[in-house]
């Protein structure tokens, strides 16, 4: 399981969608390159199956893990609350970043969490008081060959601090080749903000509608973020939720096609 730090330089997009919840997206490398657009439809050639990351899942968590407050899975069309992604939270109340000097490399790292292109980049999209920034990161095909997105959206909920603030902490461009573990942006966290800033995240498959839960790690990467996030307590009206990164899910919001889950 990787939960260290892995701090290599590059700059990141994303995606917004809206399908009854607002929803945003998000993906980067220090060995990174550009990808030409000839050479873009050789790469998604080349992308796996999402089925692969059954038998084969991510061992690199998007964040890292030890410096979560809170979060919660996908919470699936069945449960109590149904939300169209899963969280992470960051706790900045007693002003943990930045980390030295107000730089971008000073606040929480994210990460490729496979290898792949980074397919959209957001430098900034307004919704009220939260100014959103993200980036989408092609990493998988499905059966079709229509590729499989992990969509990062990156809330720091206060408005973008002046214009163009956001740019800075993302470090892929769109067409960019990258490796699993590459740090691709940074989530900017308000002074004394309390744990709203958060990154949202799920999975959507180019030409279907709906958020896919992001199920696609190690077991233990899961159990570790379940235990960090005290299983998850307050997401499901104080029902304790199993480790998983999708929760009583719908069969459209599976990624591998296998049907309705309780929990995935």
């Amino acid at each position: 399981m990787i939960l260290q730090e892995n701090r290599h330089p590059p700059v990141l997009r994303w995606a917004f969608g809206i399908a009854g919840l607002v929803v945003l997206l998000a993906g980067c490398t220090q060995s990174s390159q550009p990808a030409t657009p000839g050479d873009q439809a050789g790469t998604k050639a080349q992308l796996p199956e999402i089925s692969a990351f059954l038998t084969k899942p991510s061992d690199r968590f998007l964040v890292d893990v030890k410096e979560v407050s809170r979060g919660h899975p996908l919470l699936g069309i069945k449960s109590p609350h149904p939300h169209g992604g899963a969280h992470v939270h960051f706790d900045n109340t007693k002003n943990r970043w930045p980390k030295g000097m107000d730089e971008p490399a000073n606040y929480p790292a994210i990460y490729a969490v496979a290898d792949g292109v980074v397919g959209r980049i957001d430098t900034r999209f307004a919704n009220g008081g939260n100014d959103r920034y993200g980036v989408d990161l092609i990493f998988a095909k499905d059966k079709t060959g229509a590729a499989c997105r992990f969509c990062y959206s990156i809330e720091p909920m206060c408005p973008e601090p002046s214009e163009g603030f956001y740019k800075k902490f993302l470090l892929v461009k769109e067409g960019q080749k990258v490796r699993k573990g590459d740090v691709i942006a940074y989530l900017y966290t308000p002074p004394s903000s309390g744990d709203g800033c958060h990154i949202h995240f799920h999975l959507m498959i180019d030409g279907k509608k709906g958020f896919l839960a992001p199920a696609i790690f190690t077991p233990e990467i899961v159990k570790a973020f379940h235990k960090q996030c005290q299983g998850f307590k307050g997401s499901n009206d104080g029902t304790p939720i199993p480790p998983c990164m999708g929760y009583r899910i719908g069969a459209e919001e599976n990624p591998f096609g296998s049907g309705v889950k309780e929990e995935l």
